[in-house]
């Protein structure tokens, strides 16, 4: 256990589970009114998946919008997100997704300096939706210098990545004309960017606000009595609680739970390996009801060799590298069975198509099939045009040889490429009208004849398996409009609060946009805080 600011006093007014940019929110709102909150983390560090996310926040009709000229309505927010939830969210969890994403903007922007930055032409994840809007939801966090937090620097979670904005990314779009340079001097310098940008600023208001913040101090159980929640158990010790926070993160990592819930299977986790499930565990020992529990962010991801975090391998998530030139993915039959180019939730669920005669998953094992010309022109994760092919690379000279040397089918993959490649040089996807949706062509090359298409035909040729990752999972504990947890009847459990991955999360099975992940549960937080200070009697927050 490790203590980074504060005192772990036996008693406080609210008690965190989980430290993520979600928790931290929760932990700021409830501390800015007064009340006497620690935050406890399972983790050597502070920040969860959080840290080394995207850092988005997704947020309709935010404020912002307006100094880029954009306009925005609840009424369009709700219509497109009824659509991309398909119905099984509460429409008073959905109503203050809406109404009090703003507030929350706005309070972590006053009291903890955080200023989020709308992306103008970054459109939601389904652009052509009633109710969508082509770009300003999303929004991305100013650079943040580590020199702010002094000793505090050290607790929170590394990510080896180049301090680059998204908003820089919109602009450069492809790795290989990033200003490297500068970054690396930017990184040198203690500048940091999206997650780590996100949730530093966090941890400095919540020091400021006399968070007690504690690593390395995993929460077990809950302490219930009478029916209500008044504590937890944490490294062993009971800690009282008028009040508790449940932001501790999915179940990922849970073998068990996996198994036993998800609607297909997990090869590969970009996460911190500590999503294992405790709150919800914790939370169903309650009584609480669980929903969404099939759900996840799903992400089409490949696997290094060595790329680890905290001991456990790491997954890397495929964005330009599939929705760029020059690149297909197909089955071991050699055939595409998917938009490469769809947003990376939705175009995992076609790997997980169930053969019922082989009796096993249609589309996997999938591969990522690409050619020198992609290669040249953009690299390939930290592969790069002229350097030895690294071993987590297949290559060979022909279509053919690649097919058999990863078990695909030649003459299968010959045709799809066939197929494929006529309709690229006319700028088409006959099959799976990759490209033509704004999205497509948002992550696409915008200085290639086609954003999102180009044929696969300069020899030598490349692959690698792309297998079906998890971002993190969406299903748990299903709360009311205010953050507050049900239970099986849907009665409010006293005392017990959660919000993000913790909970049957408000996205349901869809994914709106980016940042789809933090913003509602950032904002689900900062309503289960109030709520919280209220149940307390305690003063309202300052912004």
């Amino acid at each position: 256990m490790r203590i980074w600011n504060g005192e772990l006093h036996p008693e406080f007014d609210v008690v965190v589970v989980g430290s993520g940019a979600i928790g931290l929110t929760a932990a700021l709102t409830a501390a800015d009114a007064g009340a006497r909150v620690a935050v406890l983390e399972k983790a050597r560090y502070l920040g969860g998946t959080s840290a080394v996310s995207g850092g988005m926040f997704w947020v309709p009709c935010n404020r912002r919008m307006a100094e880029l000229g954009r306009t925005d309505s609840r009424d369009d927010a709700l219509r497109y997100l009824r659509a991309v939830t398909a119905g099984r969210t509460a429409d008073d969890v959905l109503a203050a997704i809406v109404d009090r994403g703003p507030d929350m903007l706005e309070f972590l922007e006053h009291r903890a300096g955080l200023v989020m930055v709308p992306m103008d032409n970054f459109p939601d994840y389904h652009p052509e939706w009633d109710g969508a809007h082509p770009g300003g939801r999303s929004l991305d966090p100013e650079l943040y210098d580590l020199a702010q937090l002094g000793e505090l620097a050290e607790s929170l979670r590394p990510d080896l990545r180049l301090p680059f904005t998204m908003r820089e990314y919109e602009e450069w779009r492809i790795f290989t004309r990033f200003p490297m340079a500068e970054l690396q001097a930017r990184a040198e310098q203690g500048l940091v960017a999206r997650g780590r940008a996100l949730v530093a600023p966090l941890i400095t208001a919540c020091v400021d606000a006399g968070v007690t913040l504690v690593t390395e101090c995993g929460a077990e159980r809950l302490v219930v009595e009478d029916e209500q929640v008044v504590g937890v158990v944490a490294d062993g010790s009971r800690l009282a609680a008028r009040a508790v926070v449940l932001t501790c993160g999915g179940f990922e990592w849970s073998p068990e739970m996996v198994e036993n819930f998800l609607s297909g299977p997990v090869q590969g986790s970009c996460s911190p390996p500590h999503n294992t499930g405790d709150g919800i565990r914790m939370a169903s020992k309650a009584g609480v009801k669980l929903g969404s529990m099939r759900e996840a962010w799903w992400g089409p991801m490949v696997l290094v060799p060595g790329d680890e975090t905290d001991g456990a391998p790491t997954a890397t998530l495929l964005r330009f590298e599939r929705t760029g030139p020059h690149t297909v993915i197909v089955n071991r039959h050699g055939e595409r069975f998917v938009n490469e180019a769809h947003n990376y939730n939705d175009m995992t669920r076609a790997f997980h198509l169930f053969d019922p005669g082989a009796y096993d998953f249609a589309n996997l094992p999938a591969y990522l099939v690409f050619d020198q010309r992609h290669l040249d022109d953009y690299g390939f994760l930290t592969h790069r045009s002229g350097q030895p092919t690294p071993p987590w690379l297949t290559t060979a000279p022909t279509i053919a040889e690649l097919a058999g040397r990863l078990e695909i089918d030649p003459a299968g993959l010959e045709a799809t490429l066939e197929r494929f490649n006529a309709g690229a040089r006319e700028g088409v996807d006959r099959d799976f009208h990759r490209g033509a949706s704004a999205y497509d062509r948002y992550w696409g090359d915008q200085h290639a004849a086609h954003p999102a298409l180009g044929p696969v035909e300069t020899a030598p040729f490349y692959a690698i398996e792309v297998v079906s990752g998890v971002i993190g999972t969406k299903g748990g504990i299903v709360t009311d409009g205010d953050g507050r947890a049900l239970d099986a009847f849907g009665a409010v459990v006293p005392g017990l609060y959660a919000a993000g991955n913790t909970t049957a999360h408000p996205m349901g099975p869809g994914y709106p946009g980016a940042g789809a992940t933090l913003g509602p549960g950032s904002t689900m937080a900062y309503a289960a805080g109030r709520a919280a200070i209220t149940q307390l009697g305690l003063g309202a927050v300052t912004g």
